[in-house]
This record gives structure tokens, sequence and C-alpha cells, in this order.
């Protein structure tokens, strides 16, 4: 035997008690990963070569993790993520994913969450995914097949927690990706579009409660989402409303209202914030969703509509839809002693809001705000009903059967371009001297349908007689 082979003779045994390197189980896999995507391989060749493959990522899985019985060697865990950086066996298993059964992905996802999450290398990951930027989208795109959208999903969810890589997929195709996983919300399979959702979150609001997460991360992540949406405003709004439908699934209604309330409510947000409160039909959108047969849903929608309602710089628009509705509003919000009515929905928001410790702000300290703004649309409600008594009040209407006391008199007095309380209808007028015209042409009118029953009756009598 030569030394070389006695050398392999040596180290077979001596790998079994004392396992592989990390370089050795890098090697292999990607020795292995060669031959399982060869196109030109035999059948049994690649069917050894991904058992071989799925062996090699749970011992490295193993490294990074430990288990119950041995503690994690940190040594080990270095020169491994070392290996990881400097080899494309990652890029290759990633941009192959689809390719690699179910055991693979679950692996591959477990050592990339693991290299993404490590406060030791996480910067050599995210340096990887910018060297690799086809590799968010890619995941993305996969994430529609069933049996790799769960490893898909994670190492999104990890990755994009990162200013530098949300960024990159912000940037790329003016953050298609964002749509994308959109799109996913629209399937029928709850547990699916649920998935979908956790990803959507983590892009938005960057796993706020993560105390792995550090606030400048947060706050650098918030300010790449405000300018995006910002950018990108009429088009994400548009997106995110046609999940509002009345008619549509509860549950992705109930996520997507906790999204836009989380939006709007986020510091870094308050421009957005401002232009979509001030808009009439986003206005709309909410106040149907608050008559839904479903308390979990009317609280969600609550939460956004309170930010509408507490604004005290409402425009005229968002003033004309609220004013003919604060007998229902004041009823809703069940405070004064109006009677409670249809939901106790009051006693119920504590108790859904308690629940759910993203929704800031408890329902009862929010009342006090509500009541003030409600009193001032009150105030201001009763100030626009006075504006419009003296202008039905100067308009006499004649009467045509002779019995008016003003005779022919008839004037038009106050704002030209107010409505007017006319005949039980409410009916616009541009200007009084056009209001004029139009009642005189009226009494012409019946002046002459009087005229000619006066001459009928007369023509009767005389017959009569």
């Amino acid at each position: 035997r030569t030394s070389s082979e006695e050398a392999r003779g040596i180290a077979a045994p001596m790998r079994r008690i004392f396992g592989r390197t990390p370089a050795e189980y890098v090697g292999s896999s990607e020795r292995a990963l060669a031959v399982v995507l060869d196109s030109k391989a035999e059948e049994p060749k690649k069917a050894k070569s991904h058992e071989k493959l799925e062996r090699m990522l749970k011992e490295m899985k193993f490294i990074l993790y430990g288990d119950g019985d041995k503690q994690v060697d940190d040594k080990k865990v270095t020169k491994l993520i070392r290996e990881l950086r400097t080899t494309e066996l990652t890029a290759n298993l990633v941009m192959n994913i689809e390719k690699l059964g179910f055991e693979v992905p679950k692996s591959v996802a477990k050592i990339l969450t693991y290299w993404l999450h490590d406060k030791q290398s996480y910067s050599d990951a995210i340096a990887y995914f910018e060297r690799h930027r086809q590799l968010i989208p890619h995941l993305v795109n996969n994430f529609e097949k069933e049996e790799i959208a769960l490893p898909c999903s994670e190492i999104v969810k990890e990755a994009l927690v990162h200013p530098k890589l949300l960024k990159i997929a912000f940037d790329t195709n003016d953050g298609e990706v964002v749509y994308k996983i959109l799109d996913y919300l629209k399937n029928k399979d709850v547990a699916f579009a649920s998935e979908a959702y956790t990803m959507l979150d983590s892009i938005i609001n960057c796993r706020q409660k993560d105390p792995n997460i550090s606030s400048d991360m947060q706050k650098e992540h918030q300010k790449l989402v405000a300018k995006w949406i910002d950018a990108n405003y009429e088009k994400f709004w548009k997106r995110i409303h046609a999940f509002l439908d009345p008619k549509g699934s509860h549950l992705i209604m109930e996520q997507m209202l906790k999204l836009v309330y989380q939006v709007l409510k986020t510091h870094r947000n308050y421009n957005i914030m401002m232009k979509y409160i001030n808009e009439p039909e986003n206005l709309k959108i909410v106040m149907k969703l608050l008559r839904v047969q479903n308390k979990k849903i009317q609280v969600m929608a609550f939460n956004v509509f309170k930010i509408f309602f507490a604004n005290p710089e409402k425009n005229e628009k968002i003033v004309d839809i609220l004013l003919p509705n604060l007998e229902r509003i004041h009823k809703f919000l069940k405070v004064g002693d109006c009677p409670v009515e249809n939901l106790n929905l009051a006693s119920s928001a504590a108790q859904l809001l308690g629940e759910d410790d993203d929704l800031e702000g408890k329902f009862e300290d929010d009342l006090q705000v509500l009541q003030e703004q409600l009193d001032e649309l009150k105030k201001l409600q009763k100030t626009r009903q006075k504006q419009e008594e003296p202008i039905s009040k100067s308009l006499t209407v004649p009467s045509y059967l002779g019995d008016s006391k003003q005779g022919d008199k008839e004037e038009v007095k106050g704002d030209p371009n107010r409505k007017l309380q006319y005949d039980g209808n409410i009916c616009p007028i541009k200007s009084a001297s056009l209001n004029q015209e139009h009642l005189l042409a009226r009494h012409e009118t019946k002046r002459v349908r009087l005229t000619k029953h006066l001459q009928t009756r007369n023509t009767d009598v005389l017959a009569a007689t």
C-alpha cells in the first residue's frame, strides 16, 4: 500500500470517531450537489448523492445547533461559517432549492437562518447576500411551491429584517417581492396565506417585539419602509385595499386591518398617515368595515377609524362624511348618555385588544380624545345649521290659492352657494337670481292652471243656470 492509501485507510475510521471537519462537510456537499443537479448522471447515482447531501447538511446543522447531549463547539461553528462564506455552496443550494426534495430545503433554511441571526456572523451573511442579489427574489418566487414554502419563508423573514438586504429587495424592480407576497395572500389555503402574511409583516414591521433585533436596526428598517411606501403610495394602498372588501376572507381582512393600523401609527410614517386620513375614499372603506358582522373586524376597523376621527385638522371632505353620521358614530362609541344599542363594542374592545399586544393604545384611553372631537363636530354641525336657517327663512313661497299675505313677493337672501331646503328636498342653488327666476316660472305656471280652472267652473255654472 502507498502512503496515500494508508492515510486514507487511517482517516476513514478517524472520521467515524472524531467526525469530519467543517471544510470536509462543505466539500462533500458541493460534490454531492453537483451530481444531483447533473442532468446526465444516472438516477441511482443521483439518488445516492442526494442521500449524501441530506446527511452532510444535517451534520452541519448539528454543528451549529448541537443537541441536548452535546454542546456547540464555537471553534467548529466559526470554521463552518468561514467555509460557507468563501464557497458557492449556499448560493447553489438556494438557487436550486426547488429541485432538492423536502428534507434538504429544511436543513438549508436552518443553516441560513442561524447564519443571518447569529450576532457574531450575520455581517458575513449580509455581505454574502449582497454579492448574490438574486437569492431573495428566487426564494419569494418559489414560496408558491407547497413542499418548500416554509423553508423559503423562514429564510426571507430572517433576511429582510436587515436594512441592507431590505433595501436591495426594495430597489429590485421597485419592490416587486412585496407585491408578489401580496399576491400569495389571495390563496384560499388559510395556512399558506397566513404564512405569506408573516413574511409581509416582517418586511413592513421588522418584528418589533423581537428582543434580538436592536432598536437601531428597527429605526433604520422603518425609515426604509416609510421611504418606499411614500414612493409607491398609490400602488401600495390599492393592493392593500383589495383585501378590505367586506365580502372577502375575514381572516385576511383582520390581518390587513392590523397592518394598516401599524403602518399609520408608526412615528416615521407621519406624512403617510396624514395623507391617508385626509382622503375621503379611505374613510369610506373603513366605515363600511365597521358594519361587518364580525366583532373582531369591527374592533380592528375601529382602531383605524379612530385615527381619522381623532385628527384635529380634518379637511372639508372628511367632515362632510362624518357630520351626517354623527348620531351613528355617537352610538357606536358608546359615550355620553346615549342608550346602548346594537353591539356593545366598548366592552368587547378591551378584551380583544388585550389578546393582541401589537395593537397599542387602550380603548378607554382613546375615548376621551374621541369625545373631544365628537363635541367639536357637534358644534360645527350646529353652526352650519344656523347658517342655513336664514336662507330658508328669507324665502317666502307665495300661495297659489290666493291666501298669501305676502302676495306675489319672493325674496332670496344669504349665501347663494349653500344648499336650500325647499319642499322637503335639498336642492343646490347657484345664485339668488336664478332661483328667483325658477320660482317665478313655477308661480306663472300655477297661475295659468288656476285661471283655466276658474274659467271652466264659470262655464259649468252658466250652463247649469
